[in-house]
């Protein structure tokens, strides 16, 4: 059995590939360390909002659903799974933040 060479097509030989320009970084761009600083504060609050939203949200549409006003099941269905994925979330944030929390404690000075 004799093996055949690979036919390389004519285009890729006879133009070179170029290569890629380099791309210039403007000294107007901010860093990442430029950035605003975000108040932990505000992004607390906000993210509590955002939770008691969710909840609210998916406890109307299960009452709407019970009292004939809703047909589609499914969107009662993601908004309730919508409202647990919040709630699982801020429950780990609280988690993380607690054992953040007792290891500032238990350090020595």
């Amino acid at each position: 059995m004799e093996i055949q060479p690979i036919q390389m097509p004519i285009s890729l030989t006879q133009n070179p590939i170029q290569p890629i320009a380099p791309i210039s970084i403007s000294n107007n761009a901010q860093s990442t360390s430029e950035v605003s600083a975000v108040n932990f504060k505000d992004l607390l609050t906000k993210a509590i909002s955002d939770l008691n939203t969710s909840q609210t949200d998916a406890s109307a549409s299960i009452q709407n659903l019970a009292t004939g006003g809703a047909d589609n099941l499914h969107d009662v269905i993601i908004s309730m799974e919508k409202a647990e994925m919040t709630l699982q979330y801020a429950i780990q944030v609280r988690n993380k933040v607690m054992d953040a929390y007792q290891s500032v404690i238990q350090m020595q000075v």
